[in-house]
């Protein structure tokens, strides 16, 4: 049986609303692992599995998001661009790639024509390279509110779906590999610290490979949080993320306070980073409850 993983990110931070999309997922079978509520970004992650139904899950969820949420009353330090603003597929087990590539398309398709929301493939899903990253519809200086003035730009042509964004704002839909969603929180207030700090830990600017960051202030916190996106947490493991922060933020006489994973990650990514810091030859063999679950035939 093929299995994804589903990790809808939502623009709202309102329980009610989450709880009434819950329900859409698992009237047609999803099975919910996470949910993850974050009322400074005004936005909410529900993380599930799903064999069956899949296209009408998917559907009937975004369809009810955008009768749910007007993007035009939404505010949050979240950059986004839709009431479902990101839809990633993941492909789990016997499933492939190419699976959630098709499904991808097939459900990006249905709701551009059907709800006539504009949707943009990402990731592996989209047509052309430069399209690949979230950040050329989505980002911290261009939202909703400015997909709005520029979407008949040839730039922001949405693959499926109209020239123009309602209420319900648009979509970015794609098939992709696990991710890494990890915020590390720095005890300082200063915007200009935190921006360099997340600046230095991308690519580009001679940081790690496969990390995607922001510097937000959290008022109620009173700290900048660096939030990031790991995209291939084997080739760059968490521990190093971290690592990199720490020691960036040294150089502004700033420490880590805490930090946290919205959603879910693999297995190998905790026994990594536990081996890295005690140096011991952990596997997921070595866990009790694995060993249960196996030798039960749960896993």
């Amino acid at each position: 049986m093929k299995m994804f993983e589903i990790v809808p990110n939502f623009s709202t931070s309102d329980k009610n609303v989450i709880n009434k999309l819950s329900d859409e997922i698992k009237k047609y079978g999803g099975n919910i692992l996470d949910i993850n509520v974050d009322i400074n970004h005004n936005r909410s992650v529900i993380t599930f599995i799903c064999s069956k139904n899949v296209i009408d899950l998917l559907y009937s969820m975004v369809k009810k998001a955008s009768e749910l949420i007007d993007m035009d009353l939404h505010r949050g330090l979240h950059p986004r661009i839709g009431a479902t603003d990101v839809l990633p597929v993941i492909p789990l087990f016997d499933s492939t790639m190419d699976d959630a590539l098709e499904i991808s398309k097939i459900i990006g398709e249905k709701i551009g024509n059907e709800l006539e929301i504009p949707v943009y493939l990402y990731g592996k899903s989209a047509n052309s390279k430069n399209r690949r990253e979230i950040s050329y519809i989505r980002n911290m200086k261009f939202q909703y509110e400015d997909l709005k003035l520029h979407i008949t730009d040839m730039k922001y042509k949405p693959d499926y779906g109209p020239l123009s964004v309602g209420k319900a704002g648009a979509l970015l839909v794609g098939a992709r590999d696990f991710l890494i969603a990890y915020n590390i929180y720095l005890n300082t207030d200063n915007k200009n610290t935190g921006n360099e700090i997340a600046r230095s830990i991308r690519y580009r600017n001679g940081g790690l490979r496969y990390v995607r960051s922001l510097s937000l202030f959290i008022e109620s916190e009173n700290m900048i949080q660096i939030s990031m996106n790991i995209t291939d947490y084997k080739k760059n493991p968490l521990y190093r993320v971290y690592e990199f922060i720490a020691m960036e933020a040294k150089k502004y006489n700033v420490s880590v306070v805490k930090s946290e994973i919205i959603g879910l990650l693999p297995e190998d990514a905790i026994t990594a980073t536990l081996n890295y810091y005690i140096r011991s030859n952990l596997n997921s063999k070595k866990v009790l409850e694995y060993n249960i679950l196996t030798n039960n035939g749960y896993k």
